[in-house]
This record gives C-alpha cells, sequence and structure tokens, in this order.
C-alpha cells in the first residue's frame, strides 16, 4: 500500500514540475472536449454536444461555465436552461436546447394582409389600414383580396414618412413598412412560413455576427413599429393628415402622374398638431 502511495505522490509532484504535465493538467480541466470536436458535426450529435461545440467556438465564456456545471454534476434539464439563458443574452433567442441542431434561430415578426385571422387577433390595426380601402367583406373565407394598388400606396407612404425628420413620423413610417413588408430587415418582412424556405445560418462566428445584427435590428425596428401605432390611436390630426396624404397619392395615380408633375405630400400639419 505504501508503495502505491508514493507512486501517487511521485506523479502529483511531476505533475506540479513538468511544464507540458501542467499543461495537459489545466488542459483537462478548462477544456475537456479539446479533441472531441475535430471533425464536423454530422448532424447526429445530441443537443448537449452540439452547444458545446457551438459555445466553445462561439462563446468561450459560456463554454467555460458550462464544463464548471458538469464537473460539478448538473443534469441535461439544468444544462438545457442554463445554456439557452446564456445564448439568448448573447441576443440569439434560444427556448429549447433541441433547436440548436437547426442552426441559428431566428424569430420572424412579419405578417400576411391576406390572411382573415390576421384581424381576429390584430383588431386595432383596423383603423390605420382603413385610409388605405381595406374591406374584410372581400374574402372568399379563405383569403382577403387585397389589390397590388393598396400594397404600391402602403410602401409609398412609409418610404416618405422615412423621409422626414420629426421621429414620430418616422415611427409611423416604420408601421406601415411593417405592415407593407418593405422595411428592408427579412425577420420584420418575412412570415414564419416565409422564413422557413431559407436555409438557416450556420453556428460560424461570421453567420452568429450577422444574426446578432439583424436580430438587434429588427427588434428596435418592432419597438418604433408599437410606437407609431399608439401615435396613431392618440392623435387623430396625425390620422387626419396622413388619410389626407393616401388620398392624395390615389389622386395623383388616377391621373396618370399629373402629367410628370412631382407629388408633393404635406406633413407639417401632422407636426405641429394643426387640423
Amino acid at each position: 500500500m505504501n508503495a502505491v502511495l508514493d507512486a501517487y505522490h511521485g506523479l502529483a509532484y511531476a505533475l506540479t514540475t513538468d511544464p507540458l504535465l501542467l499543461l495537459a493538467s489545466a488542459v483537462a480541466t478548462f477544456d475537456p472536449f479539446w479533441s472531441a470536436f475535430d471533425d464536423d458535426c454530422d448532424g447526429e450529435e445530441p443537443p448537449l454536444d452540439i452547444a458545446l461545440r457551438v459555445t466553445r467556438s462561439a462563446f468561450p465564456d459560456i463554454y467555460a461555465e458550462a464544463v464548471e456545471h458538469l464537473r460539478a454534476g448538473a443534469v441535461y434539464a439544468d444544462m438545457d436552461k442554463l445554456l439557452c439563458k446564456a445564448i439568448s443574452t448573447k441576443g440569439i433567442p434560444l427556448d429549447d436546447l433541441d433547436m440548436i441542431g437547426w442552426g441559428v434561430p431566428m424569430t420572424a415578426y412579419g405578417l400576411d394582409l391576406e390572411d382573415p385571422e390576421f384581424y381576429a387577433v390584430h383588431e386595432d390595426l383596423l383603423p390605420v389600414l382603413a385610409p388605405f380601402g381595406l374591406h374584410l367583406s372581400e374574402t372568399d373565407g379563405y383569403r382577403i383580396d387585397i389589390p397590388e394598388a393598396m400594397y404600391a400606396a402602403g410602401r409609398a407612404i412609409a418610404n416618405r414618412l422615412h423621409e422626414q425628420t420629426d421621429p414620430v413620423l418616422r415611427q409611423v413610417g416604420w408601421l406601415y413598412g411593417w405592415l407593407f413588408s418593405c422595411t428592408g430587415n427579412s425577420l420584420v418582412d418575412y412570415t414564419d412560413e416565409t422564413l422557413s424556405e431559407i436555409p438557416p445560418l450556420s453556428w460560424s462566428k461570421d453567420d452568429i455576427a450577422f444574426a446578432i445584427e439583424v436580430i438587434e435590428e429588427a427588434e428596435g425596428i418592432m419597438s418604433d413599429v408599437q410606437a407609431g401605432l399608439v401615435a396613431l390611436q392618440t392623435r387623430p390630426e396625425l390620422l387626419m393628415v396622413l388619410e389626407r396624404n393616401i388620398d392624395k397619392l390615389n389622386q395623383y395615380d388616377k391621373q396618370g402622374k399629373r402629367h410628370g408633375q412631382p407629388l408633393v405630400l404635406e406633413w407639417t400639419s401632422a407636426i405641429s398638431g394643426a387640423d
């Protein structure tokens, strides 16, 4: 027994004096999966293994925390909660570790104006769409008939509002940009169905950085969308000016672009609050 203890103490001493053994010990302690992820993922790895691979490459701080919890005996449920929360904090919304193998998760905010069920959930949007001539009665029970001219008018109004310097008008512009799918941000303009047809971003560093940028921009736009809706709901004079400009836009189109004359929309009264 003494020989075994002596051998143990001898190895322990060697470990503290040999630089190579010290490095190996540090690697085994802080990066136990250093050799496990040499090959590319084959798509059949367990979610936890994929999460460790992703965080080791893209989020080393999360990886170190995960390794620490694994050494402490954390079970899968604990790791699921820990990793989802940590990755979400980085700007990537992850609710379930089982989804990590599908690529970077993205949330679509887009809508379908021709879907009757949309208005059952968003009845508050009917007053801000009414000036464009929306008629819910024009439906076969499955789809609402919305002419292309209405989309064109909505996008034209959104673009003109974005040109304004008043922040409230620009927020209203983001509202109509969302409603008519013309913000330029794919997450805001695409529905879940449309987004699902696009190959997901990988967990490479470049794709993660791009995803975070797009997600942050989308969240900022949706914040402005909500502010623009509140502005129209609480400032009737703003909605009146909007209606007049939509009428002017429609008349302009009906009269053949007014013989080549530029279209001028007036927003001053909306800013000042005048009738």
